[in-house]
């Protein structure tokens, strides 16, 4: 797993109060428990964090997306 995908990973788990084990990169956001008000505030924690700008999409729909995207902006 690549930086990114790891920091998105802590994120999340700290967020949800997860191990970030029981975070799967490849389930759909709405899968891993999360609703688009929580995908918004983790976006803004996300960009903060990584010091990038996420423009999301409906075709980001899990971390994986997310990562790709991240890195494709750098």
């Amino acid at each position: 797993m690549n930086e990114t995908k790891e920091a998105i990973v802590k994120i999340i788990a700290e967020y949800l109060d997860k191990d970030a084990s029981e975070i799967s990169t490849t389930e759909n956001f709405t899968d891993i428990g999360l609703d688009s008000l929580d995908i918004m505030e983790l976006v803004m924690q996300i960009q903060d964090e990584l010091e990038c700008k996420i423009e999301l999409s409906q075709d980001i729909t899990n971390i994986d997306k997310l990562a790709e995207l991240i890195e494709s902006n750098k």
